[in-house]
């Protein structure tokens, strides 16, 4: 399995458009469809796909500006906001989205070269997503409340190696 990321383009809709979720994250995340019209056209939001063998099987946007500071108590500069992370469910429990994650040290310097961690929330009622992102090293800074009830913000350290396992 050869897993990697790359910014979205219009080639990868024609398989990311049929993208499944597993029913128990249905309710935390955002299908391709919905996620790419907000993306559009916005120079602070970048659209990523996840490739597992060059076939895309997964979607999320790394944002900047508002859109990552709607997560934080005051403007942080240095974060990029990691969102709406769709898998399809034939690729889940399989670590394709661990090994996804463990990219990001490389891959979001190269797009938002002043970031130096990256910031997202995960639902407190989506435990499974927590632990995935705790494997690849992001830490909890600090609880919110979120539209769909209490969440972690957590961080992750771009200058230190994603665990490899």
């Amino acid at each position: 399995m050869v897993i990697r990321l790359e910014p979205y383009t219009k080639a990868h809709w024609h398989i990311l458009k049929d993208l499944q979720l597993a029913p128990e994250q249905a309710e935390f995340t955002a299908l391709p469809s919905q996620l790419l019209p907000m993306l559009e056209g916005n120079p602070e939001r970048l659209g990523v796909t996840i490739l597992e063998n060059d076939v895309p099987v997964g979607l999320f946007a790394l944002s900047v500006g508002e859109h990552r500071d709607k997560y934080l108590p005051q403007p942080d500069p240095a974060g990029v906001a990691l969102g709406a992370l769709s898998l399809d469910r034939r690729c889940q429990g399989r670590g394709v989205g661990s090994a996804a994650m463990r990219q990001l040290s490389d891959f979001v310097p190269r797009h938002f070269p002043s970031a130096q961690h990256v910031l997202l929330v995960v639902n407190q009622r989506n435990p499974a997503a927590k632990h995935v992102y705790e494997k690849v090293g992001f830490v909890v800074l600090r609880e919110r409340e979120g539209l769909r009830g209490p969440q972690w913000v957590m961080q992750l350290d771009l200058s230190s190696p994603a665990p490899t396992s």
